[in-house]
């Protein structure tokens, strides 16, 4: 099974048996999507897609993927995806917190999330609320399970619910400090969880190491006080020292790691 990192937040996964899942497409104008996986052709064979919430950054690239893949189910919360349903969106399952289902050998479970839920849309200077925000329990066909955590910031499920009844093989983590868990919360959620593994993610790079390094430079820009957060993987990295026992793994925009 393959995990490759699309952007900061972008994953897309290979299972052993083929079914290919994406989570949280952001493709066109995101600087941290590698230009290679900017083309429709790239999105041909998903099979299903994970949205967290509905932030810019999380779906602005759903289009493209559902465009390319006419066969691909989008799992969302209840109210984002009965807005994806109004829009015209095909094969959108409506979940909520607490559920669990099985798509082609594939089980997905919605768990919660400390963040919000949203679309704002700059030109009429107006807000759509969509619900909630959540993370997913993925287990694979051989009974592997990833527990992405989307947008979030501490939340007593994530030992009780994800840690202690789940009990994820590999815990994915935003480390966004602003809009999430700070480094030293990511490590505090690592001693809750358990994992077997654990990988940071929502990190931003500096122009130079990002994909794109003149979109990264003017998304720095346009949200100056996500400069602030550079360099924050450093700290994840230097704190896991206290938790030996569970495996890190840093991936890069457009790495790829077997599990």
């Amino acid at each position: 099974m393959k995990l490759l990192r699309l952007g900061h937040s972008m994953l897309r996964f290979e299972s052993s048996k083929g079914k290919v899942i994406v989570v949280d497409p952001w493709i066109d104008g995101n600087p941290t999507c590698p230009g290679e996986w900017q083309g429709p052709s790239r999105w041909s064979d998903v099979d299903t897609v994970l949205i967290t919430h509905g932030h810019f950054d999380h779906m602005m690239g759903l289009d493209k993927v559902c465009q390319a893949s006419s066969k691909a189910n989008i799992i969302a919360c209840w109210e984002l995806a009965l807005e994806l349903i109004f829009q015209g969106k095909q094969n959108v399952v409506p979940m909520n917190k607490g559920g669990s289902l099985e798509l082609e050998g594939v089980r997905y479970s919605m768990v919660n999330a400390a963040h919000t839920s949203s679309f704002s849309d700059i030109e009429k200077k107006q807000t759509t609320f969509l619900g909630a925000a959540v993370g997913y329990v993925i287990e694979f066909e051989e009974g592997y399970r990833v527990y992405v955590a989307g947008d979030t910031g501490l939340t007593a499920d994530m030992k009780f619910v994800v840690g202690e009844f789940f009990k994820p093989d590999l815990a994915i983590l935003p480390i966004g400090s602003m809009v999430g868990l700070t480094p030293e919360q990511a490590v505090y959620a690592v001693e809750a969880i358990r994992p077997k593994m654990v990988m940071p993610y929502h990190d931003f790079s500096r122009p130079e190491d990002a994909p794109h390094p003149e979109e990264m430079a003017g998304f720095l820009k346009q949200f100056p006080l996500i400069a602030q957060t550079l360099g924050g993987v450093d700290t994840f990295v230097s704190l896991m020292k206290k938790v030996p026992e569970v495996d890190l793994h840093l991936v890069k925009y457009g790495d790829a790691i077997e599990l």
